[in-house]
This record gives structure tokens, C-alpha cells and sequence, in this order.
């Protein structure tokens, strides 16, 4: 059966080498995409790029640690000439980190801020402009439903996520009319490594045997959607969609039902 999605260029992506954003860079691997696949480790990206390229992708691998600001940005030029403008930017590369918040240590709080916070907007503020000036392109951010309903142990990073979402939102919003489009994604439970650790954490109990996760593939799929149909924001799992209309309710739930560290 004929591959009925489109093509869509140029596509880089932060954090490319496990969870959502590998799933994301299968998802788009294909005949007529070019990808930027960019993260720390080396090996797993090149293990990545081969097999994107099997499945008729081009790409460009820039091992990339989003704690330096300036490794955070200096690959983005390097990729564009590679493969030209960018047209699909998925900012995904971020880090969780789960304790009490007066427990915390500054250099993890401050790490988080970095990745999660600092690195994705400096990427935004050096890309769009570009996307501006051709009339076209598209930046995805990949926060968490932690930025729409703080989690409890999780203070700093619900915290971050809960700024990027407010920024990418708004940069949505300012956009319009340019050609340039945003996606703010806010998954909830999804199975990957970073979220069984977190998991791994907390005390076992009733939510957390029975919360309703999701996968990164799906996701992936979804999110391609959200580009296609340029929709501004993706919920997932879809179960979820209400915390954005009943905050007030969902964030008594989380903070009454939610697990402590063990």
C-alpha cells in the first residue's frame, strides 16, 4: 500500500536518540525527508541515521549536549548547510528529575533549567527568524501535561515545562499570519526510559499501577497529524484533554492522589 503521508523536508530533532524523540525520527523516516538527528550519544544516533537512511532518509548527526548552551545551538548551522533550511524543528531533548523539592540539589534544578528551559528557547530564537524570513516552517515543543498540572516531587521540572508551554504557546499566538507554524505537545504517562525511572522513584500504589499511559509511537503518529492538519497543540494520551479545561479539578486530584518519593 502506498505511503500516503507527506513529505516534509528538512526535519530536526533534539533529544533523537531514545523515547519520543526516536520514535519521532522513525516516524519520519522516509524517502524525501532529510533529518537532523541531534543528542549526546553518538553511537545511538549513528545506529539511527543508518537505518533512517535504509528507509530513504538523508541525514546529518551532530552529538549535541543541551546542559552547554553553546553545544545547544551550534549544530543548527552546521545541519542547514548539510541539508538545507530547516523546515520542521522538534524541540523533544529534555531531563526529569524526581524528589522532594527542598531535596533536590541546585546543580540538578539548574540542570533541568538548562536543558529544558534555556536550550529550547535559544534554538527557537535562532531558527524562527529564519522560518519568518522564507515564509514557511514549523517548531515543535515537546513539554508535558507536568506544565499544565504540577506534579508533586517533581517541582522543578513540572516548573519548566510549565514555561516552555506558556512560551511556545504564546510564540504560537504571535506568529499567526507569518507562514510559520507551532506545536505544543503535552504528553502525560508514555513508556519510555525517563518514565519508568520516574516511576522507579515513587512509592507503588494504586495510580501508579493504573494510570493511563501511552506510547511513543503513538504519539509520533500523532504529532505528525497535528503538523499536517497544523493544529496548535497535541494531549496525549487523549484521556488527558481535560486538564486543560478543568486545571483547577485536576490539580486538587494530582496533588490529594499523587505518589510520594520512595
Amino acid at each position: 500500500m502506498k505511503d500516503r503521508r507527506h513529505a516534509r523536508g528538512h526535519i530536526a530533532i533534539t533529544g533523537a536518540s531514545a523515547g519520543i524523540g526516536l520514535a519521532i525520527a522513525k516516524r519520519f523516516a522516509r524517502p524525501g525527508n532529510s533529518l537532523s538527528l541531534v543528542a549526546r550519544r553518538r553511537g545511538l544516533l549513528e545506529s539511527l541515521a543508518t537505518e533512517a537512511q535504509q528507509a530513504g532518509a538523508k541525514t546529518f548527526v551532530a552529538e549535541a549536549d543541551m546542559a552547554d548552551l553553546q553545544q545547544a545551538t551550534g549544530w543548527v548551522d552546521a545541519a542547514e548547510q548539510a541539508l538545507g533550511p530547516i523546515d520542521v524543528l522538534v524541540l523533544n531533548a529534555g531531563i526529569q528529575k524526581v524528589a522532594p523539592a527542598l531535596a533536590l540539589s541546585v546543580d540538578d534544578s539548574e540542570a533541568q533549567l538548562r536543558i529544558n528551559v534555556m536550550a529550547p528557547l535559544r534554538q527557537a530564537r535562532l531558527v524562527a527568524p529564519r522560518m519568518v524570513a522564507r515564509g514557511q516552517g514549523t517548531i515543535v515543543i515537546v513539554s508535558s501535561l507536568a506544565g499544565l498540572t504540577h506534579a508533586p516531587q517533581m517541582a522543578d521540572y513540572s516548573a519548566t515545562k510549565a514555561h516552555v508551554s506558556a512560551f511556545f504557546e504564546t510564540l504560537g499566538a504571535e506568529l499567526k499570519g507569518t507562514g510559520v507554524h507551532v506545536v505544543t505537545v503535552y504528553p502525560g504517562p508514555v513508556t519510555t526510559d525517563m518514565e519508568r525511572a520516574a516511576r522507579g522513584k515513587l512509592e507503588d500504589g494504586f495510580l501508579q499501577r493504573n494510570i493511563p499511559t501511552g506510547t511513543p509511537e503513538e504519539l509520533a503518529s500523532l504529532l505528525e497529524s497535528a503538523i499536517e492538519r497544523r493544529d496548535p497543540r497535541v494531549v496525549y494520551p487523549k484521556v488527558y484533554g481535560a486538564t486543560r479545561f478543568a486545571r483547577a479539578a485536576s490539580q486538587w486530584l494530582t496533588y490529594r492522589l499523587a505518589p510520594r518519593s520512595k
